[in-house]
């Protein structure tokens, strides 16, 4: 009696629109509020395969219609959602370097720490790149992705798709959307903030194209003689400045903390009271003297002297934490510059004088004069000419 009502549900959920079925952050497959089916890893991340919750008694033509339909919703899902990175995948016109870096792309789903594959992005050509760019790839100086999909459906997506194939038991959720900066969860598995669109840095984790305009930011300053945090960095993320110096150790930077004295702006004296202060100026002028002197201190006088008190402000100077290359090996260095001598053998150079240091005058001393011979006429000749 029940088999014709079977085929009847089985047929009004092929005929949905995909409007009324989604996932959820577990995996689940919904139909409105009934549950349908579950997500399962398949070889590949972005073919994930079906599950269906169908009674036994339906039999097997209405599973099977069942799971036809949530295999075409989930499989439509992902090439909507993920519609540049198929592009990238199914593009031929792709060969060599650039066509496996697009592969690793895809594998990453649509999102690589630079640092990960520093080698193979020196190794790209600017062939290489303008063709992978035209498909909206951007490399960062942090990271290398696709901005469309840093969207929240993509995300939530990627994320779901990711657990699967990582086979968790408990699948992270996405961000809330719309957030520039979300603390880091210290027990989430390693990866889920690059899925999320993030990356962790201190205390908390920064969205990837804000962590890039950021980057535009830092790369003008003198990371080595050290910068100050500027308004626009702290408008980026959205942080105070200690927020930002925690921020900027998560990066790799190292943030030194001072105080100094607050710089107040000059406010403009008007006219008409720059014309009362000269008036009283005037006044004061005019007083004798004995009754300056005996002018007894007020509290307001007081509370003047307390106000001109500098006020302290804290701020970071920031510089590259990154340790040098060590040096080949051989002499050590005095004074951070020249090799110690080897014990042993003649120094180089001139040898130290005890003059150095001082001021030294220095004149050109007259030239001796060749006495002149009286017996030769030439000679005596010259003399006359010279008196």
């Amino acid at each position: 009696a029940l088999v014709p009502h079977f085929h009847l549900r089985a047929d009004k959920f092929y005929n949905a629109p995909d409007t009324e079925i989604d996932f959820t952050d577990q995996g689940g497959l919904m139909w409105g509020e009934h549950a349908v089916g579950k997500l399962l890893a398949g070889d590949d991340p972005l073919r994930p395969r079906v599950s269906v919750f169908v009674d036994e008694e339906a039999g097997v033509d209405v599973t099977d219609k069942v799971q036809r339909r949530l295999q075409h919703f989930i499989d439509r899902k992902i090439n909507a959602l993920f519609e540049p990175l198929m592009a990238v995948k199914n593009d031929e016109s792709l060969t060599g370097l650039a066509r496996g870096f697009a592969f690793q792309l895809v594998e990453a789903l649509g999102i690589l720490n630079r640092a990960d594959v520093a080698d193979e992005v020196k190794s790209l050509d600017q062939d290489a790149r303008s063709m992978l760019r035209k498909h909206g790839i951007r490399f960062g100086q942090f990271t290398i992705f696709m901005p469309l999909l840093l969207k929240p459906a993509p995300t939530r997506l990627r994320l779901l798709l990711w657990s699967l194939h990582a086979g968790l038991d408990v699948f992270p959720e996405a961000p809330p959307p719309g957030l520039v900066t979300v603390p880091v969860d210290a027990n989430a598995p390693a990866g889920v903030d690059r899925l999320s669109g993030y990356r962790n840095a201190g205390d908390r984790a920064i969205r990837i194209d804000m962590l890039e305009r950021l980057a535009d930011l830092l790369r003008v300053q003198d990371s080595r003689g050290g910068f100050e945090a500027t308004a626009d960095m702290l408008s980026i993320t959205g942080m105070t400045l200690e927020q930002f110096a925690n921020l900027m150790e998560g990066l790799g930077y190292v943030a030194a903390r001072a105080e100094r004295e607050k710089q107040r702006a000059e406010v403009p004296v008007s006219a008409p009271e720059a014309t009362e202060a000269e008036a009283a100026a005037e006044d004061t002028s005019e007083a004798p003297a004995e009754d300056a002197a005996e002018a007894p201190v007020t509290e307001t006088e007081t509370a003047d002297a307390e106000a001109a008190a500098p006020e302290m402000e804290v701020f970071y100077t920031f510089t590259w934490g990154r340790k040098p290359k060590p040096r080949p090996q051989g002499g050590k260095r005095q004074n951070g510059d020249q090799p110690l001598k080897k014990q042993g053998g003649k120094p180089k150079g001139k040898p130290n004088r005890g003059d150095q240091g001082k001021a030294r005058s220095f004149e050109a001393k007259p030239k001796k004069e060749k006495q002149i011979d009286p017996d030769n006429p030439f000679a005596a000749a010259l003399m006359g000419l010279k008196k």
